[in-house]
């Protein structure tokens, strides 16, 4: 029997042992600091202790830097510490099994999801509607007014891979895809973090169904396990060892802020262009 410990930052943090209830820190300001603490929660809520964790599934992104990296450090340390399988799971793909497996659904008509978060639920894209397919737009706040994002057909197939690019672009992208290669009667559902600040954006995609503030892990117990899932799938389809290395490997997609600085200027009299021109 697996003990999973689940832990993803790339939206504040989620962490979790598979089969429980999960800790999740919304407010990104302060989830690094919590985390390790969180983690001690969830294990002893478990019943059980650290040692006993024998697998850790980690978030890689797309995400900031600086979340994400502090998520990926504490699940390389569990997973060394144990012994344990470690693998990785990226944040827009679990979207796409919530809507296929029936979850999100299920969780909107138990209650599980706020009505608030449910920005749109379009009759026309009803989901037991087996004329109508759907392909899934998942998200993840990138800020600067730009969102990480990928485009996924009815079975989890990647249509437009994973980028980081502003709302509006992305909408011309999926309209233009769309309507390029299929003729069927389709919806797109949109999903994740990001999805309810640029809600007027996504109303713009041609046969837009849901959209939601939602991404698979907001669903508590039954999220920890379509993220399991997820990683355990992408795991299959490694094929060696460096393969299954990269999967653990963070997301970035984004440029990092800092740069190399550019060389000294030389200025006539100046001590240090001098020392850098006799280099």
């Amino acid at each position: 029997m697996s003990n999973t410990l689940i832990i993803d930052t790339s939206f504040g943090s989620t962490v979790g042992i598979v089969g429980n209830e999960p800790i999740v820190e919304t407010d990104s300001r302060t989830h690094v600091e919590r985390l390790q603490v969180n983690i001690a929660k969830v294990v002893e809520n478990a019943g059980l202790k650290a040692s006993d964790i024998n697998r850790v599934v980690v978030g890689v992104g797309p995400a900031p830097f600086t979340g994400l990296r502090a998520g990926l450090v504490a699940a390389k340390a569990i997973a060394f510490a144990n012994n344990a399988q470690i693998l990785g799971c990226d944040s827009l793909l679990p979207q796409s099994l919530m809507m296929r497996s029936g979850a999100f659904e299920e969780a909107r008509k138990n209650g599980s999801i706020e009505n608030d978060l449910l920005l749109n639920m379009a009759d026309s894209c009803n989901s037991c509607d087996s004329n109508i397919r759907h392909f899934v737009l998942s998200l993840n706040d990138a800020r600067r007014r730009q969102v990480y994002m990928s485009l996924y057909d009815d079975e989890g197939n990647a249509l437009i891979n994973m980028d980081i690019d502003y709302p509006q672009n992305v909408v011309s992208r999926v309209n233009e895809y769309l309507a390029r290669q299929t003729n069927e009667n389709y919806c797109v559902d949109v999903l994740g973090h990001g999805a309810k600040k640029y809600v007027e954006d996504w109303q713009n995609i041609a046969h837009v169904g849901v959209i939601a503030e939602v991404c698979a892990l907001d669903l508590g117990v039954q999220g920890l396990q379509i993220f399991e899932q997820c990683s355990l799938e992408c795991a299959e389809h490694c094929s060696d060892e460096n393969e299954r290395v990269k999967a653990v490997e963070p997301l970035y997609l984004r440029r990092p802020d800092v740069s190399v600085p550019n060389p000294l200027k030389h200025v006539l009299g100046s001590g240090e262009a001098n020392k850098a021109k006799e280099k």
